[in-house]
């Protein structure tokens, strides 16, 4: 972190950050993400047995989103929804992903990654096993190292990691499931010092010098 509210991504967020996440970061872009990677899931194998319990798949979930974009320890979302205990590593003081409701944007329906979670979490508990166990149990570090190993272009269901990674991206940076997108009420916007919408403006904001003075009387763009 840097001052001035700026989040500047590391590991994970900077080789998603590269491959243009941001660009993708809305709700009807990442219905359409999600959607492209159906293909690469269907030829997938299913999930273990341990993996079809609800609670375990969404602490997965939710720690997946802590390694795409880490955040705080806390025990609830922003909306107040539960957060497993093991699922936040806490290696940064601000809000993260899972606090942003990453996980309830995986389950919204606009985004279809329903169909995709199974598959990819038997994936995601595949490549845990070399770095120790569980995704859930393991250490920050390992779970960054597979994270990049599943985004890595020599990864034949690439596609379906960046499907993933791209629900807690739009849900911190698009303050996807916030009625009211503004710095007050979506924490993702606080931490990257991003006011928000504004449909009538800013009335204290001001560029400090005259705009487009050849065309309005006051220089201003309205």
């Amino acid at each position: 972190m840097e001052g001035g509210g700026t989040r500047r991504p590391g590991g994970v967020g900077a080789e998603l950050t590269r491959r243009g996440f941001l660009k993708r970061t809305s709700l009807l872009g990442l219905g359409a993400m999600v959607a492209s990677a159906l293909p690469v899931a269907k030829l997938m194998a299913a999930p273990p047995p341990a993996l079809a319990d609800v609670a375990l798949s969404d602490a997965t979930l939710q720690a997946f989103a802590d390694t795409v974009i880490p955040g705080r320890r806390v025990a609830a979302t922003e909306s107040s929804a539960a957060i497993d205990p093991a699922a936040i590593a806490g290696v940064d003081p601000l809000p993260g992903a899972v606090e942003a409701d990453a996980l309830a944007l995986y389950h919204h329906p606009e985004v279809g990654f329903d169909a995709l979670e199974g598959p990819f979490l038997a994936e995601l508990a595949s490549r845990s096993l070399p770095h120790g166990g569980d995704f859930l149990r393991l250490p920050f570090d390992a779970r960054v190292s597979v994270v990049l190993g599943g985004l890595d272009f020599a990864n034949p269901t690439r596609l379906l990691w960046e499907a993933a990674a791209a629900v807690p991206f739009t849900a911190f940076c698009a303050a996807a499931l916030v009625p009211e997108q503004t710095a007050d009420k979506a924490v993702g916007y606080r931490v990257m010092g991003l006011p928000g919408k504004a449909p009538t403006g800013y009335r204290d904001f001001s560029y400090r010098r005259a705009l487009a003075r050849e065309r309005t009387r006051g220089g201003s763009l309205s």
